[in-house]
């Protein structure tokens, strides 16, 4: 079961850090990633995780995870996917984890 999560959690890395980055992402494409049946899980998981990863401030983006910034949103994407992917996708299994254990 981890090795799923951990597969779910690397797939999912990218559009957590759009979504902390404020990049606009397509309904559909949150469900490409985990199919239709996980689709409302992950959205609560990427929420969850987003919301740690990044702020605004007077319109400004910043990350949360190292205070750096200011940052444009594709600058702040990159900064996460370069800089944090395995903090991000560590974050995003944990999250799983608990959902999983909240449905068993």
């Amino acid at each position: 079961m981890d090795s799923g999560i951990s597969i779910t959690a690397e797939k999912l890395i990218d559009y957590t850090a759009k979504k902390a980055s404020f990049i606009t992402v397509k309904n559909d494409e949150l469900e490409k990633i985990v199919g239709i049946s996980s689709k409302q899980m992950a959205e609560k998981v990427v929420d969850r995780v987003a919301f740690w990863l990044s702020e605004k401030q007077n319109g400004l983006l910043y990350c949360k995870l190292c205070n750096r910034g200011p940052f444009t949103k594709k600058g702040l994407f990159l900064h996460l996917t370069r800089l944090h992917r395995q903090e991000i996708k560590t974050m995003l299994e944990e999250e799983l984890k608990r959902e999983v254990k909240a449905i068993l």
